[in-house]
């Protein structure tokens, strides 16, 4: 697609562009930053009480955005895998945004007489990605500092709201098992070989899945996750797995969206 269309478009989509909403406990040099940058591509910032569903809300998705010390310090106190599991359970799309310098961190440990070694502290850093993307439904961004970090975010905020090209066009998975069952619970969005198999355990049978009462006794499902799974078994009208946007198609009807 030509650049000067591709431009044309996103121009478009900035205008009717929803707020991207911050959590009103937000403050800082991130939150200063992001505020700017929204400003300099006409995107409204609103104020909003997130219930604990992350920092910042853009279209389609919750942001949770930690500095390096923060990082290590909620991990390490649990917290930050409470939250995960709660935004996993809760959010459509979930994005966690990690800013800062490792080496300064190192530098600053070490001189507040800290004894563990360099390659220890890398070591943990990449265990603590790697344990979140192998046990949540995350997808992370390493910013080198809250400017870049707050650059991506409203970038993102801008780039959900802009229909993907043909070439560019956001695929669906499909996973192949030895259960049909399971191959069928994997298409819904949000849904996990873990949570499937969470699933399958304790219902025993899609048929049971169907009532809200039997898919609160499975971790890792929240009212978002098990409405949806209840429309996808229930529903008598297509249901689309692609993202879709408020606009009529050919006959003036529009496609569902979970």
């Amino acid at each position: 697609m030509p650049l000067e269309t591709v431009q044309q478009r996103e121009r478009d989509v900035v205008r009717g562009l929803p707020p991207l909403l911050v959590d009103t406990n937000e403050r800082g040099m991130l939150y200063g930053a992001i505020c700017r940058f929204a400003e300099k591509e006409g995107i409204t910032i609103t104020s909003k009480f997130l219930e604990g569903m992350g920092d910042y809300q853009v279209t389609g998705g919750t942001i949770e955005a930690k500095s390096i010390p923060d990082l290590f310090q909620s991990w390490y106190a649990k917290h930050l895998q409470r939250q995960l599991e709660n935004l996993d359970a809760n959010c459509d799309r979930v994005f966690l945004v990690i800013h800062g310098d490792l080496n300064k961190y190192i530098q600053e440990a070490k001189s507040r007489g800290g004894r563990k070694s360099s390659s220890t502290i890398i070591s943990e850093f990449q265990g603590i990605f790697a344990r979140i993307m192998a046990d949540f439904d995350c997808h992370i961004y390493r910013a080198k500092d809250y400017i870049e970090a707050a650059m991506f975010i409203v970038k993102l905020h801008k780039k959900l709201n802009v229909p993907s090209s043909r070439h560019g066009a956001r695929s669906v998975t499909r996973v192949s098992t030895n259960d049909v069952r399971a191959d069928m619970l994997l298409a819904v969005p949000g849904f996990g070989p873990e949570l499937v198999e969470k699933l399958l355990d304790k219902c025993g049978s899609i048929d049971e899945m169907i009532y809200s009462e039997s898919l609160k006794m499975v971790k890792g499902m929240g009212e978002v996750k098990r409405k949806r799974l209840v429309e996808v078994l229930t529903s008598e009208e297509p249901i689309k797995i692609e993202k879709t946007y408020k606009r009529g198609n050919k006959n003036g009807t529009q496609s569902r969206r979970i």
